[in-house]
């Protein structure tokens, strides 16, 4: 008899701990979300990923008109050490973008354009960057997240080495 009351109460001491270690906590960073389609109760939505510095980064889904200042909301705001002046938080959201929130303390180089926050008009003022490719440039970034190098730039369609090579004294990350 005794063994078996050992045997139970090691069991339900393992289970409690194992229910709180797999309790949500509050304030914790976002649990991915498991998406099976893009509509939820019959309202189309997006599936966003927010990165960077705002407090819950993580993946979010939101209503199909939703703007980067809903997405911005949901994750907590902004930390204290975000960069908020390259931000278009009217900027509607789309399925499968990313949102970097760059840091203050990021580097920036004076009189460059950074590839990772630069919008299409600006990109159009680098040399063999038209619309197009400048258009390509940010929904790759959207897709994709923050370019890590420059020469990840050659990842996008219509950016050849080439074309790297004449805009590369006029770009930062």
């Amino acid at each position: 008899m005794k063994k078996t009351w050992h045997k139970i109460a090691t069991i339900a001491v393992v289970g409690v701990i194992a229910f709180i270690g797999f309790w949500p906590k509050k304030g914790g960073k976002e649990l991915p979300v498991p998406v099976v389609n893009e509509e939820r109760n019959g309202v189309a939505g997006v599936v966003v990923e927010v990165k960077g510095e705002v407090k819950r980064p993580g993946l979010y889904i939101l209503d199909i008109d939703s703007r980067v200042n809903d997405l911005i909301f949901l994750a907590g705001g902004f930390t204290a050490n975000a960069d908020t002046a390259g931000i278009n938080l009217a900027a509607k959201l789309s399925d499968g973008m990313v949102v970097y929130i760059t840091a203050k303390s990021e580097e920036k180089s004076e009189g460059k354009i950074s590839i990772n926050s630069a919008t299409i008009e600006e990109l159009m003022q680098l040399p063999g960057i038209g619309e197009s490719r400048a258009r390509g440039i940010v929904d790759y970034r959207n897709k994709n997240g923050r370019f890590n190098a420059i020469e990840d730039l050659t990842n996008v369609n219509g950016i050849s080495k080439n074309i790297l090579e004449q805009i590369k004294e006029f770009i930062c990350l």
